[in-house]
């Protein structure tokens, strides 16, 4: 006898899956917010993976995805490609699309891609849940007369 279980916020929590050269972890820490955890390297032969499991979180009814790029250690062309295209689409549907950094590798590969200049990458999962870039603009201190 087969069963079929209801797809829950909760039967999405710690969803894993592995690929030669690349993990990857879905998590679900609220209602509205999906993470993807992605780990090992992103190019042409892993990208279509995460891409399996990106896309359908950008046609969901979730209000933010976020893709945790802190344990990656190589992010190639196709990477970033994938990485345009989700934030495209998460903007047509006005879903928040928000990018942990990573390692230098990581760093060095999205700003000559021009990422950073577009959206600025957030230091932490909690940070880019929380929408908060780290980035604080202090306005400059004037002498008194």
């Amino acid at each position: 006898m087969t069963t079929i279980a209801e797809r829950t916020p909760e039967a999405e929590r710690a969803v894993e899956t592995a690929a030669p050269g690349v993990r990857l972890k879905l998590s679900r820490p609220t209602t509205t917010a999906v993470v993807v955890h992605v780990a090992g390297d992103v190019d042409a032969s892993t990208a279509p993976r995460l891409h399996e499991l990106l896309a359908p979180r950008l046609s969901s009814v979730a209000e933010t995805v976020v893709v945790d790029l802190s344990e990656v250690g190589f992010l190639g062309v196709a990477g970033l490609e994938l990485l345009s295209h989700a934030q495209h689409r998460a903007a047509a549907r006005g879903v928040a699309f928000r990018v942990v950094d990573g390692p230098v590798c990581v760093d060095r590969a999205l700003r000559a891609a021009g990422w950073t200049d577009a959206v600025a990458p957030h230091p932490t999962v909690a940070s880019a849940l929380s929408g908060d870039t780290g980035w604080e603009l202090t306005p400059p201190v004037l002498p008194l007369d």
